[in-house]
C-alpha cells in the first residue's frame, strides 16, 4: 500500500519530496538491477522494457554526444531517486480497461473534462436504466406478471 501522505501530488511540499515518490509516475533508479546508478535500469522499468534496451540506446547516445549525455545521466542520477526497498507503484484507473494500472509517464489519464463527460454519461445511461425499471415495477403489468408468477408456483 502506498502512504497516504503521498495520494496527492499537489500535497507535496517540496522538489526532495516529489523526488522521493518517483513524481507519482513510478519513476525510480534501479540500483539492484543496474550497473553504475541504476538510471537506465529504472527508465527501463518505467517504460516496460528489459534493461539491456536501454542500456544500448544509452551507449549509442553517449557515442553520439558525448559530454551532454553523460552530464545528462549524472543529472538523472541525481534527479531520479532510488527506489524504496517497501515501494509499491502508484495506480489510478483505467476508463478504457476498467482496470487499475501503474501510473506511467506515457500513460496519462484523460483530461478531467473528459473524466467528468465519461462518468455523466455513464450515470444517464444508468438513470435511464433505473427510470424503466421503476416504470415495470410500479405498473399494472408488473402485478399480473406477479400474479401469474405465483399461480405458477401454487400449481408445481
Amino acid at each position: 500500500m502506498r502512504h497516504e501522505k503521498h495520494s496527492s501530488y499537489h500535497r507535496y511540499k517540496s522538489w526532495q519530496e516529489r523526488k522521493q515518490c518517483g513524481y507519482k509516475k513510478n519513476l525510480f533508479r534501479n540500483s539492484r538491477d543496474g550497473k553504475i546508478a541504476g538510471v537506465c535500469a529504472g527508465l527501463a522499468d518505467h517504460l516496460g522494457v528489459d534493461h539491456w534496451v536501454v542500456r544500448v540506446v544509452f551507449v549509442a547516445f553517449l557515442i553520439m554526444g558525448g559530454p551532454i549525455v553523460f552530464w545528462a545521466y549524472i543529472i538523472a542520477w541525481i534527479a531520479i531517486a532510488k527506489r524504496p526497498l517497501k515501494w509499491q507503484p502508484d495506480f489510478e484507473y483505467d476508463e478504457d480497461r476498467h482496470q487499475y494500472r501503474e501510473r506511467s509517464v506515457f500513460r496519462n489519464s484523460k483530461p478531467a473534462a473528459e473524466r467528468l463527460r465519461t462518468a455523466r454519461s455513464r450515470m444517464d445511461s444508468v438513470s435511464a436504466r433505473v427510470e424503466t425499471l421503476e416504470r415495470y415495477v410500479t405498473s399494472s403489468r408488473y402485478n399480473l406478471d406477479k400474479e401469474f408468477e405465483e399461480m405458477e408456483r401454487g400449481s408445481t
